[in-house]
C-alpha cells in the first residue's frame, strides 16, 4: 500500500506576476515547431534583433588567443582596465567626450546592464516612463524590481514616414505620476529605427534635469545609423551634474550577440554602485569577451563601414518593396536594422504574425510586443540576405493582398 501526500506549492515572488512571456519568443517557439513538422517548407526568418553573419573573424581570432593566453580568471567586477582604457580613448576620439575608468561598468550584455540600473535606480513603487514602442526588456527589468512602468507612445507623421516625441505628452505624464524617477530612451530605437534630433536631445535632457529625473539613454546602435544625429551621443549634450546613463555594448555593431558583453557610462559615485551590486549578479563580464571587445574597438572601422553600407542597401531594399505593398505603411529607418510597419485598419499583430508564419514561412515580429503605440504595427529585422529580404517581402505582400 502506497501513501500519496499532496504537496502544497509554494508561492513564487508577487513580482513574478508582472511578468509576462516574450511575444517574440513565443513566436520563434511556434517557428521552431512547424520547421520540425514541416521540413518542406521554405522559412525566412527576420524576427530577431541581431544580424545575420555572425562575428567577423578577426574579433573570433583575437578570443581564441585571449583563451590560449590564459584570459579564463575572475575580473574586476567593473571591468578589465585595459578595456575600459580603450573605452576611454573611443569616447574621446569617437564622441569628443572624456570619460574615465571611474564611469565605465561593463557587464554581462546591455541587458545585464539595464537591469543593474532598474535596480539600482528603482525603488519598489517608484515609476518609469519607457518611450515606446520598445524592447520589450526595458519594461520586464523594471517591473522585476517592483517599479510601475508608464509608456509614453511615440507620435507617426505617416506623410515623413517618421516617429516622433510629443514633449506635451511626457509633461502632462509626470504631471499624472509624481512617483516617476526615471525616464527610459533608445535611439536609435529598436524597433522602429527612430532617431532623436539632436535638439529632440538636449529637450530630453533639460527636461530631465528640470523634473530631476535619471536618464537612461540605450545608444547600443549608435553605429548603425543613417543620420548625424544618430552619431551624437547625450554624452556630449549633457551637463556635468545631469542625472545621466548611457548604454551600449557590442552585440549589434560587432555582431557579438552571444559573447554577452554590454556596458553602462556614468557618473562615478553611480558607476561604482553597479559594480558593488555587479558583485552578486553575475561578478563580472566574461574575461575572454573583454578581450575580443579590444580588438573590435581597435580595429573594427573598416568592418563597421562595410556594415553600415551594407545595411544602408538592404534598408532601401525593404522601403522600396513594403511601400509598394498597398495596406501597408512603412516608417522609414534613420537608425538601426529594423523596418517598422503599419498593418491594415483593425489588424491584430500577433495573430497576424501567426498566420503569416504558418501560411508562407516568414517570421517577423508582431508590434504588439513593444508596447504602447506597437499594436496593429509588426517589425522585420533586415539583417539578412538581400534575395532573401526581397523574397520574405514579396511573400508578405502577397499575403496581406489576398486579405484586402
Amino acid at each position: 500500500m502506497s501513501l500519496t501526500v499532496e504537496k502544497t506549492p509554494l508561492p513564487l515572488a508577487d513580482r513574478l506576476a508582472e511578468i509576462a512571456p516574450s511575444q517574440i519568443r513565443e513566436l520563434h517557439n511556434l517557428y521552431m515547431t512547424l520547421k520540425s513538422e514541416r521540413p518542406d517548407m521554405s522559412f525566412v526568418a527576420l524576427h530577431f534583433g541581431e544580424p545575420d553573419l555572425g562575428t567577423p573573424p578577426f574579433i573570433v581570432d583575437a578570443g581564441a588567443k585571449a583563451l590560449q593566453d590564459g584570459a579564463v580568471f575572475y575580473e574586476p567586477n567593473a571591468g578589465r582596465l585595459d578595456l575600459r582604457d580603450e573605452l576611454i580613448r573611443f569616447y574621446a576620439e569617437f564622441h569628443a567626450h572624456p570619460i574615465t575608468r571611474d564611469h565605465v561598468v561593463l557587464a554581462c550584455g546591455t541587458m545585464q546592464a539595464i537591469f543593474l540600473c532598474m535596480a539600482g535606480l528603482l525603488n519598489p513603487g517608484d515609476g518609469m516612463i519607457n518611450i515606446t514602442p520598445a524592447w520589450p526588456n526595458f519594461t520586464g527589468a523594471a517591473k522585476l524590481v517592483g517599479a510601475d512602468v508608464h509608456e509614453l507612445a511615440l507620435s507617426f507623421d505617416a506623410e515623413a514616414q517618421r516617429f516622433w516625441l510629443d514633449f506635451d505628452k511626457l509633461e502632462e505624464t509626470v504631471r499624472n505620476y509624481p512617483e516617476i524617477r526615471l525616464v527610459n530612451a533608445n535611439s536609435p530605437s529598436n524597433p522602429t529605427g527612430w532617431v532623436m534630433t539632436v535638439d529632440e536631445k538636449k529637450h530630453l535632457l533639460e527636461f530631465c534635469r528640470r523634473h530631476k529625473l535619471f536618464l537612461l539613454a540605450d545608444e547600443i546602435y549608435d553605429r548603425i545609423t543613417y543620420t548625424e544625429a544618430g552619431r551624437t551621443s547625450f554624452l556630449k549634450l549633457s551637463e556635468p551634474d545631469d542625472h545621466l546613463i548611457v548604454l551600449n555594448g557590442f552585440s549589434k555593431t560587432y555582431c557579438m550577440t552571444g559573447w554577452r558583453l554590454g556596458y553602462l557610462i556614468a557618473a562615478p559615485e553611480v558607476a561604482l554602485k553597479m559594480a558593488q551590486m555587479q558583485e552578486f549578479v553575475t561578478s563580472h563580464a566574461p574575461s575572454m569577451a573583454q578581450v575580443a571587445a579590444i580588438t573590435a574597438l581597435r580595429d573594427g572601422e573598416p568592418f563597421i563601414a562595410e556594415s553600415l553600407a551594407r545595411y544602408t542597401r538592404l534598408r532601401d531594399l525593404a522601403m522600396d518593396k513594403l511601400n509598394a505593398i498597398a495596406g501597408l505603411t512603412a516608417a522609414r529607418p534613420d537608425g538601426a536594422f529594423y523596418t517598422f510597419f503599419k498593418l491594415p485598419e483593425g489588424t491584430a499583430s500577433v495573430s497576424f504574425c501567426e498566420e503569416l508564419l504558418r501560411e508562407t514561412g516568414v517570421v517577423v515580429a508582431p508590434g504588439a510586443a513593444f508596447g504602447a503605440g506597437g499594436e496593429g504595427w509588426a517589425r522585420i529585422c533586415y539583417a539578412t540576405q538581400d534575395a532573401l529580404l526581397a523574397d520574405a517581402i514579396e511573400r508578405l505582400g502577397a499575403f496581406v493582398q489576398a486579405r484586402l
